[in-house]
């Protein structure tokens, strides 16, 4: 390992900076039984600089080599495999918000407070996050997506902390996850270096998520570059709001052939009049001064006192789509990615001397482009990942918005990390299938899909539409019923069952990358936004007495219920189908290996896969019953495996169900077909060798 390992120096720090503090952590943190006096069921009181230094010194270190350098991605440290960044698809990946994932009520006061009775912090930050890698390494978690990490706002904000996506400074770590026990021996920035080493240490990738076409309304941008940004006059905040065009339809994406209604409509003109320059074209000497003042008084918000001496302010963004119900994103506003109108708008904004604006085109500017590229703003964005590179050696990025950047900026984005690692790996924001081709051609590996929509819809077999049709999409898709921007799974119909349920499914999906959204393991009701699929109930899961009710972990300060009754439930399910997906994780990244089952029940709520392993004559089934009131028993048929693998065994053990195991079964009938019996929502995995 380098001499320059921030790991090494962290372990120092916690040493040097070691007091007699204790405080309480939820009982499943310490996986590995360290020290401990128990506080009630689920939680338990540490010293957190003995505990911290016990999980890396006892469960991190004893992974590493001498001669690797954990300061690199794992790709560049491996150097001989050469994957393009399809590494992924071998991947089963944890997303995570740091600020929330590791946040406990450390002091018992009732509530998560940035800074509590005893002077710690109860937010989540990289340093306690370390506590959890056994924790995902117990579930198999061998890739870490991180929601952001860049410094966010505090204007304009959403709940009581604001959005990690209201981006401030794009090349700051977020001060927010900072940890108190190291006081001022390391930045947050060297506790983000020690916790990629640590990560790569266990082999654990890390993948970042990056906001190039959005920011923060008070992005530090403006105080160098106030013209790459929209803006409107004070006085016009109350009224903005994206503006509607009749006899067009609701949510409809913008097209050429939509420009014509969309520029006469007078709620468009009234919405385009409100725009102004930038405070450094209308009063250039004015500007000087103010952005003087700022330069010596770095703590001072710029936008704040840019409203103060101009009567202006950015322009919040809205959605792409015309006639999207949702009102404007009061915490963004989007970068001017070209200095002057969309071409395709000019006929009609061309002669009425309209400053820069927001629109549906403007802001869909990989279709409705300008001929000015704003090229020190391009230049910039695509140095982010780059950035993120070279100081801490991160493995792959999610591209947030990307189908709304020009082509040539996406490939500049998605080119420069590869220059640097040939094996980065980039997640496309794109839900729709028909959309990964073009995912695929733009040089993506994988897509975020639609799974967070249809598999938890199990009567209307859009569940089995996706996990069986999605081995044909030419780049592998998310394998989860929900995300961080969904309803949680634990509510949708069969709650903890379909949990179970699509857990186990997931983690052999053709053509799948499982993903787990922090907190599903345990659970949990509550989701942490309510962008994508979710009621207007959706935010009122938890009981009224709950200190966290109405919270969005998104915006709020939030702990998950780590303590839940049932909480080893869910993550010895995990555990057991990472065990099962390690063995056959060969077969199961080829869609070639893949064989669909059927039951002899015509439109059954049955589910059936087989993985056949031609070299070794083995076979692995899976079946489910996505009934969840209903038994389901019937015969599933199989001579296409035997046709496929045709030294197959007669004999099927069943290795895994969340219902059953762990006692074997196994009953063929007289043409040695599988004769299977399911409980609502039971899922059972075999193997046949």
């Amino acid at each position: 390992m380098s001499e320059n390992s921030m790991l090494h120096k962290l372990c120092q720090v916690l040493r040097n900076k070691r007091t007699n503090l204790t405080y309480e952590i939820p009982s499943l943190w310490n996986r590995m039984r360290f020290h401990s006096e128990p506080v009630r069921d689920g939680v338990e009181r540490v010293n957190p600089y003995d505990f911290l230094l016990e999980t890396i010194e006892k469960t991190i270190f004893p992974y590493a080599h001498e001669s690797r350098d954990y300061r690199t991605s794992i790709a560049l440290a491996d150097g001989h495999l050469q994957t393009g960044g399809d590494w992924i698809k071998r991947a089963s990946v944890y997303s995570m918000q740091v600020r929330t994932s590791t946040s406990w009520d450390h002091d018992g006061s009732g509530y998560v407070e940035m800074e509590n009775s005893v002077g710690m912090k109860d937010t989540g930050t990289f340093v306690k996050t370390l506590a959890l890698i056994p924790h995902l390494l117990y579930m198999g978690i061998d890739t870490l997506f991180l929601l952001p990490i860049s410094q966010h706002s505090h204007k304009n904000k959403k709940g009581e902390f604001g959005s990690p996506y209201a981006v401030q400074d794009f090349f700051a770590i977020d001060e927010e996850l900072k940890e108190t026990l190291t006081g001022d021996e390391m930045t947050v920035e060297e506790e983000f270096a020690a916790f990629v080493e640590a990560c790569h240490m266990v082999g654990i990738r890390v993948v970042i998520d990056v906001i190039p076409r959005t920011c923060a309304r008070d992005n530090r941008l403006i105080l160098e570059n106030p013209e790459w940004f929209y803006w409107i006059p004070l006085t016009e905040v109350d009224y903005y709001h994206p503006p509607y065009v009749p006899g067009i339809g609701e949510n409809v994406k913008p097209e050429f052939a939509f420009l014509p209604m969309v520029y006469n409509s007078e709620d468009v003109w009234q919405h385009l009049r409100r725009f102004s320059m930038a405070p450094n074209l209308i009063d250039g000497e004015k500007w000087n001064r103010v952005r003087n003042t700022l330069l010596e008084h770095p703590e001072e918000n710029v936008l704040a006192m840019i409203e103060r001496e101009f009567g202006l302010t950015t322009a919040p963004a809205f959605s792409d789509c015309i006639n999207d119900p949702q009102p404007p994103w009061s915490d963004v506003t989007y970068f001017r990615l070209f200095l002057d109108h969309p071409l395709a708008a000019a006929p009609y904004v061309n002669d009425a001397n309209i400053a820069p604006y927001i629109l549906f085109d403007s802001i869909k500017s990989n279709q409705f482009r300008g001929n000015e590229i704003n090229e020190p703003l391009w230049e910039m964005l695509a140095d982010i990942i780059p950035h993120y590179q070279r100081e801490y050696g991160i493995d792959g990025a999610r591209i947030d918005m990307g189908h709304a950047l020009p082509v040539d900026l996406a490939q500049r984005i998605l080119e420069q990390p590869r220059a640097i690692d040939s094996n980065f790996s980039f997640i496309a924001e794109e839900l729709i299938e028909s959309g990964a081709w073009a995912a695929k051609d733009a040089g993506y590996n994988m897509i975020i899909g639609y799974g967070f929509y249809k598999e938890p819809r199990f009567n209307t077999h859009e569940t089995h539409q996706f996990l069986y049709d999605s081995r044909f999409l030419p780049l592998p898709v998310f394998a989860a019923g929900e995300t961080a921007d969904t309803r949680r799974l634990a509510t949708r119909e069969g709650g903890r069952k379909a949990s179970r349920l699509l857990t186990v499914l997931n983690g052999f999906m053709p053509n799948g990358v499982p993903m787990t959204n922090s907190g599903l393991e345990l659970y949990e009701t509550q989701p942490m936004n309510t962008g994508l699929d979710c009621r207007p109930e959706e935010a009122y899961q938890l009981f009224p007495t709950d200190p966290y009710f109405g919270k969005l972990a998104f915006f709020d300060a939030y702990q998950f219920h780590w303590d839940h009754p049932e909480r080893d439930e869910m993550i010895e399910v995990m555990h057991q189908v990472a065990e099962i997906r390690r063995r056959w994780l060969d077969v199961l990244v080829d869609p070639n290996h893949f064989e669909p089952l059927i039951l002899n029940e015509p439109f059954a709520p049955f589910i059936g896969f087989a993985w056949l392993r031609p070299e070794t004559n083995d076979t692995l089934l899976v079946v489910a019953n996505t009934n969840m009131i209903d038994t389901l028993r019937g015969v599933v048929a199989l001579d296409g495996v035997r046709r496929r693998n045709w030294n197959a065994s007669r004999f099927a053990e069943m290795v895994y169900s969340p219902d059953s195991w762990p006692y074997a079964e196994h009953s063929f009938d007289d043409n040695w077909n599988l004769v299977v019996d399911l409980k609502p929502g039971e899922v059972k995995v075999y193997e046949m060798r």
